[in-house]
Formats: C-alpha cells, sequence, structure tokens
C-alpha cells in the first residue's frame, strides 16, 4: 500500500518536495492545501491541482473526525491508533466499530 497522495503530478511532486513552496498534503485527511504565510499554521484547502488543473481528491476531514466521534477520542490522544495517524483509515475498508 503506498503512502503517495492519490494527485501527484510533475508539478505536484515538485512543490511537495519543496519546502519554499506553501503546497501542503496532509496525508491523514486525503487533502491538499496552500499553506497561508502569516506567520501562522493556518492553509487554505485546494480543490484543482494548482499546476495541472485535474480536479483533486475531495477532503476526509470530516469523516476523520466523525471517526473519532464514534471511537469517542479525541484528536490528540495517546491511544489514536495507528491507521488515523496515517492515511491508512482511508485506504482501507473500515473495521467494524467494537471489534
Amino acid at each position: 500500500m503506498s503512502d503517495e497522495p492519490p494527485h501527484m503530478c510533475e508539478g505536484m511532486a515538485r512543490a511537495l518536495a519543496d519546502l519554499d513552496v506553501p503546497v501542503l498534503y496532509f496525508d491523514r485527511f486525503r487533502e491538499y492545501s496552500i499553506r497561508v504565510e502569516d506567520g501562522g499554521s493556518a492553509s487554505l484547502t485546494i480543490d484543482y491541482c494548482p499546476f495541472c488543473g485535474t480536479e483533486l481528491p475531495s477532503s476526509l476531514r470530516l469523516q476523520w473526525f466523525d471517526r473519532l466521534d464514534q471511537l469517542g477520542l479525541e484528536p490528540e490522544s495517546s491511544a489514536l491508533p495507528l491507521d488515523l495517524r496515517t492515511g491508512a483509515w482511508w485506504r482501507r475498508p473500515p473495521e467494524p466499530i467494537g471489534r
């Protein structure tokens, strides 16, 4: 199973490899964004690749938080399962709760 982002055109690959380019990918949420250069940690989610124009996969941020709610966990919990710390949770079918 690959941890590579689902969309990786040549421009995106170069941008994600270059820390000076404000394009970000959050595997946990399957989310692409542009960093806001204001000294903080804010970013704006993008729906299309800024390099080739391809529509990007939709963010799974809300589903991730829904999954945490189902498990009764907080985002920074030390009990957070390993697959929820990465994109593994959305790359494979979900396991039933309580098993």
